[in-house]
């Protein structure tokens, strides 16, 4: 009767264990893909930056190079002025389009 009770007891000790740490690994597997969720969000947002910056082009406002364009902003090496972004053909457009809007406007 005794080894009954306590084979019992060792198996009931085993069953809670396991069932202990099946928690434990549970929730650590939770914050981990909470973290990792977190530092990807945090990639593909500096990532969309990046390419922000590289899809804009830069160019002197002097054109003192003519129509030369840069990949990111800076000074130019001839007069050393700030370059400054250059709005790409479908932004132009826009632009244009807007101030019509305007110049309508002003003459109704």
């Amino acid at each position: 009767m005794k080894k009954l009770a306590l084979s019992i007891t060792v198996v009931a000790f085993i069953v809670f264990s396991v069932a202990s740490c099946k928690n434990d690994v549970k929730k650590d597997t939770e914050e981990v893909k909470t973290e990792v969720k977190k530092e990807v969000k945090e990639e593909v947002e500096e990532t969309m930056r990046d390419e922000d910056v590289a899809m804009a082009t830069y160019q002197c406002p002097m054109k003192c190079e003519g129509d030369k364009t840069y990949g990111k902003p800076g000074q130019c090496p001839t007069c050393k002025m700030d370059l400054k972004e250059v709005k790409s053909d479908g932004d132009a457009e826009e632009q244009e389009h807007e101030e019509g809007e305007e110049s309508e406007e002003q003459e109704g």
